[in-house]
Formats: C-alpha cells, sequence, structure tokens
C-alpha cells in the first residue's frame, strides 16, 4: 500500500523534526528546503504542516488536512480553501499558557505602575507612586476558549471576580462567575473593571468594540488585548485612554501590524505596547508537533482529528 505523504512547510528545529520518528508508519514524511517554493511539491501531498496560500492552492489536488502551528486563521480564509472539503486544524488551546502569562504581565506592569517606574529608574530618581491592587476587581474576559479559560484560571488565582462573554454557548467553567453570550455584552462591559480581550476576529468581531463599548466600560477600566487588535476600533480606544475613561491598557495586538510610526500608541503614557509576541514560549513548538503527530494517528484510525477549525465561523 501506497504511504500517505506529508509536507512539514513550516520552519521547526532539529528536535521537533526528531518527534516525527513517533508517527504512523503508514506517513511517508519530508521537508520543505528553505527556497523552495511549496506549490512545486503540493501535488501528492496528503497532510500539510503548515499553510497553503491562494497562490499555491490550485496545486493542492490531493491535500485532505492542513495542521498550522499558531491560532489564528484569517490567512487561511480566502474563497477556494474555505469552500473546499480540506480539513483545517490549528493550535487552539495550545496557547493558552504563554499568552494568559502576558496578559497579567500587562495588567501587572499597569496596575503597579512598572512601566513609569523603568522610566524613573533609567533617571535614577527614587519615587513613590500610586498603585491599584487587583484582588477584588471584576475581570471581564471577552472569548472564552483556550486563551481565554487559562486567563480566567489565573484570574481567580489573583482573587478576581470572572465574567465572560463569547459568541457560543457553552458549559460555565468553574474558574468564571458568571457567562453570557454577545447580547450580554452590554452589562458584561459594565461590570468588568478588567477587560481582556481573547477572542479571534471573525465578520462578528471585528471593530466589536468601539465608541459605545468603551463608554459602557466602568472608569477607570484596565483594556488588555492579547488576542487580534481588528477586534478593537482603534480611534474608539486612544479616545478612551486621552479622556481617562481608561485607566490604561496593555496591547500586544493592534490593528495594524507593525504598529504605524504615527500611530499615538506609541506615546500614551497609559499605555504598554509589546510587538505580538505574546505567543512566545519556548514550550509551544513542542506542544504544537505532539498535537501534529497524535491527529496523524487518529487520521489512519479513522478517528476525528483535534481541533478542527469551523471554516464558516473563522475559529
Amino acid at each position: 500500500m501506497a504511504k500517505i505523504k506529508v509536507l512539514i512547510a513550516s520552519g521547526i528545529s532539529q528536535e521537533i523534526a526528531d518527534m516525527l520518528q513517533d508517527a504512523p508508519p503508514d506517513m511517508e514524511i519530508n521537508f520543505l528546503s528553505e527556497g523552495q517554493q511549496l506549490s512545486d511539491h503540493l501535488s501528492d501531498v496528503e497532510i500539510l504542516y503548515g499553510t497553503v496560500s491562494e497562490g499555491a492552492f490550485p496545486h493542492a489536488t490531493s491535500l485532505q488536512w492542513v495542521m498550522q502551528p499558531f491560532v489564528g486563521v484569517e490567512g487561511s480564509m480566502y474563497p477556494a480553501f474555505k469552500e473546499s472539503s480540506i480539513t483545517l486544524v490549528n493550535s487552539k488551546r495550545l496557547y493558552g499558557p504563554q499568552l494568559a502569562e502576558h496578559a497579567f504581565a500587562l495588567l501587572l506592569a499597569l496596575t503597579r505602575g512598572i512601566n513609569t517606574q523603568l522610566d524613573l529608574m533609567r533617571e535614577k530618581e527614587w519615587k513613590w507612586l500610586p498603585c491599584a491592587e487587583v484582588s477584588g476587581m471584576t475581570m471581564g474576559i471577552l472569548g472564552l476558549g483556550g486563551i481565554g479559560r487559562a486567563v480566567a484560571q489565573r484570574a481567580k488565582a489573583f482573587e478576581f471576580n470572572v465574567i465572560a462573554a463569547d459568541p457560543e454557548p457553552m458549559e460555565k467553567p468553574d474558574t468564571v462567575d458568571e457567562l453570557g453570550q454577545l447580547d450580554w455584552l452590554p452589562e458584561f462591559l459594565s461590570r468588568s473593571e478588567v477587560l481582556t480581550v481573547c477572542c479571534p476576529i471573525t465578520p462578528q468581531t471585528h471593530k466589536l468594540l468601539s465608541h459605545a463599548e468603551f463608554d459602557a466600560l466602568p472608569d477607570g477600566c484596565y483594556f488588555i488585548n492579547v488576542s487580534r487588535g481588528k477586534v478593537v476600533d482603534e480611534e474608539a480606544l486612544i479616545a478612551a485612554l486621552e479622556s481617562g475613561k481608561l485607566a490604561g491598557a496593555g496591547l500586544d495586538v493592534t490593528y495594524t501590524e507593525p504598529c504605524p510610526q504615527d500611530n499615538p500608541l506609541w506615546t500614551l503614557p497609559n499605555v504598554i505596547l509589546t510587538s505580538h509576541t505574546a505567543g512566545a514560549s519556548q514550550n509551544i513548538a513542542k506542544r504544537a508537533m505532539q498535537l501534529f503527530i497524535d491527529n496523524m494517528h487518529k487520521y489512519v484510525n479513522g478517528e476525528p482529528l483535534t481541533n478542527v477549525v469551523d471554516k464558516d465561523k473563522g475559529y
């Protein structure tokens, strides 16, 4: 019987490549070398680790499923791929730990004045600054997927009251005190002393947070975004920061990336901006490859794959 052809089209280290020794024996695994064009090596590939560009897609005549080693799938939602029968698997739930840690790093840096203290340290100035305690605050988590759940788990450890809103109906986890869908958004926002954005970008969530939504937040709210910048109307965010409606914002993502040099977010004193690095971790490549290997075993055994993306919903 002919082996199933697998192509690794995403750069991986030798350590991660060595994990593929645990792949099913039915697989013939090849690697796309630097400088090679995906379209030239795709015609007989059944399983792909990486992504298929719109230009390369016409060559994917044998492709059955794709595993992308990251979460956001908007780059794959071009019509030909979206309408095809090819299964898309992403790395949702694998990025929860580091994204949640980054969310709290941003939040605590704001509430404890670390960004200002760093400036004072460089000037060798010893100065007392007021700080905020987060224990007892209400955190609103927008999007309760893998990232949102990881944030909720850590928020409980910090003694937050945790509320969450998600487009999907789901059972409330123990780490969340109240859970609703997007029709609950006005009340959810009005109670969120810290608002943490953890949802993907879809047509439903594009600029979901605009002027009315920021106005609905409590005065002095902290805003954290570690998922997608396009969920936010950036003009509305900047207005809320400049007016003092928001006490501060910790942002790992912006509407346009890299963030344009003339964007006020670079210079607002109550903003901490990081360069879409929240997903960085020494462990993520191993977690993603392990998911890929597990799914290859499920595929040859005729079992459902883990982390299949609903291409209509975009997550």
